[in-house]
């Protein structure tokens, strides 16, 4: 019968592997950040323009150049 033995990850694996997820976590808290941020910017606009009316998705679509895509 032979024995298997786990070897475990050097020093530098686990550094590098805890590197990556450390990195992963940030991109996510970042994509976060940045959707919160355009929530806020989202409800000053709707603040600030109070009761005017808002442009009609055609006129928006045309004055951006989306009508082509």
């Amino acid at each position: 019968m032979s024995t298997t033995t786990l070897k475990r990850p050097s020093e530098p694996v686990r550094l590098q592997r805890q590197i990556s997820k450390g990195k992963a976590v940030l991109r996510e808290l970042r994509a976060t950040l940045e959707d919160m941020d355009d929530r806020l910017e989202l409800a000053r606009a709707i603040k600030r323009n109070g009761a005017k009316p808002g442009i009609p998705w055609a006129q928006a679509k045309k004055e951006l150049g989306l009508d082509d895509l």
